[in-house]
């Protein structure tokens, strides 16, 4: 079962505005996510900050051309301004099954091929994580692999006020997978961070 968590939460200083909200040729840039994992996924857990944004995305996702909109699930942070990582934990409490990918909602392009070589390394039992890691030791911790019983360790270091994803890392049995063995290309790790990032990418198919 390939379950997705897509990451919604926070706010973009350098955008001027919700990142998801963005238009790429003329859709939200949310719905390129969604559309791009559902051809893939069993089930997508959307995490969003609080009610505002989730009434703001209902109105965006009515742009979603899903055959099945059941598999979308939307809920919000428990835990407010915590960071990415309280996102995670609420979006492990939501899936169905044992393991998801967490993936940004600012990473339009990510491909199948790079999804089906993580969940095929996800299988290795042995390991809390499949973690991509470039060669000069830079990780990807938010195109990652998390079993769904980590939800304790997140709480736990939440509640001492430790809300980096990487020293959530640093306590897990990881398994590091180049990351150019998974996208020689680049493009799954890609994140829209400014208005000439939509400017370069937006002729670009998401495949």
């Amino acid at each position: 079962m390939k379950s997705f968590i897509v990451l919604c939460g926070g706010k973009s200083k350098r955008m001027g505005q919700d990142k998801g909200s963005l238009s790429i040729d003329g859709k939200p840039m949310i719905v390129h996510v969604i559309e791009n994992l559902a051809v893939i996924s069993d089930e997508i857990v959307l995490v969003l900050r609080d009610e505002n944004q989730v009434d703001d995305y209902r109105k965006l996702l009515k742009q979603l051309t899903l055959t099945n909109k059941s598999k979308l699930k939307i809920c919000t942070d428990l835990l407010k301004d915590q960071g990415p990582l309280a996102g995670i934990l609420i979006g492990l409490k939501h899936v169905e099954s044992d393991r998801a990918m967490v993936i940004p909602c600012d990473s339009p392009f990510v491909s199948d091929l790079f999804v089906n070589k993580m969940f095929s390394y996800s299988k290795e039992a042995d390991f809390d994580a499949i973690v991509p890691k470039w060669s000069n030791g830079g990780l990807e911790p938010l195109h990652s692999i998390y079993k769904k019983d980590l939800e304790p360790v997140i709480q736990k270091l939440l509640e001492e006020h430790t809300s980096d994803v990487k020293s959530f890392i640093r306590k897990l049995k990881v398994k590091y997978i180049d990351a150019e063995s998974l996208d020689g290309t680049g493009r799954s790790f890609f994140n829209i961070n400014s208005a000439e990032d939509i400017s370069k990418f937006k002729n670009n198919r998401l495949k």
